[in-house]
């Protein structure tokens, strides 16, 4: 079933709505962390004060955290250095490469891992094509770059598919 592919462990509001001791209970160490529409709008260059706190949270919580997107090099950059944390830029997400390296890089097992993004075309299916943990959260804003644009007309016909089978639908959460 292609499905299991798109569909994430965990499925929340806001990274703010994330359960560190959800991440401990499953002896998460590494986050792989989104940045456009997951953490801030694709248009702020660095971390607001909520991305800070949560990362730092994190890591008082003995939980690495990684900043991964498809942005460059420049973009990825300032945002990871505004929260102090490694970055993997132009990561091709959902392809496994850049996944593959932050396993080599941390020395870490694909179970002790865990993504957060908000698309299930990237985020989530690189993810689960890697046997990481996965969480989805809903796009901070509706306001996207025109690439992200066209991955949301087929990532809605993957919610519609997702919510037909029973297994998802858009806007109602984990606990």
């Amino acid at each position: 079933m292609l499905l299991k592919y798109f569909t994430p462990a965990l499925y929340l509001k806001s990274f703010e709505d994330l359960d560190l001791n959800w991440l401990i209970s499953r002896k998460i160490r590494l986050l792989i962390l989104d940045i456009d529409n997951t953490l801030a709008a694709h248009d702020e260059q660095t971390a607001g004060v909520q991305a800070q706190a949560f990362v730092q949270k994190l890591k008082d919580h003995g939980i690495q955290a990684v900043v991964m997107s498809n942005n460059n090099k420049d973009r990825v950059s300032l945002f990871a250095s505004s929260l102090d944390v490694p970055y993997y830029y132009f990561s091709t997400k959902p392809l496994k490469r850049m996944y593959k390296k932050v396993l080599r890089d941390t020395g870490l097992q694909p179970e002790q891992c865990a993504v957060i993004g908000d698309q299930l075309l990237t985020d989530i299916l690189g993810g689960n094509r890697m046997h990481f943990v996965t969480i989805l959260t809903t796009p901070l804003v509706s306001r996207d770059i025109t690439w992200t644009k066209l991955n949301r007309l087929v990532e809605n016909q993957v919610y519609r598919c997702l919510e037909q089978a029973g297994i998802l639908k858009r806007g109602e959460y984990d606990e």
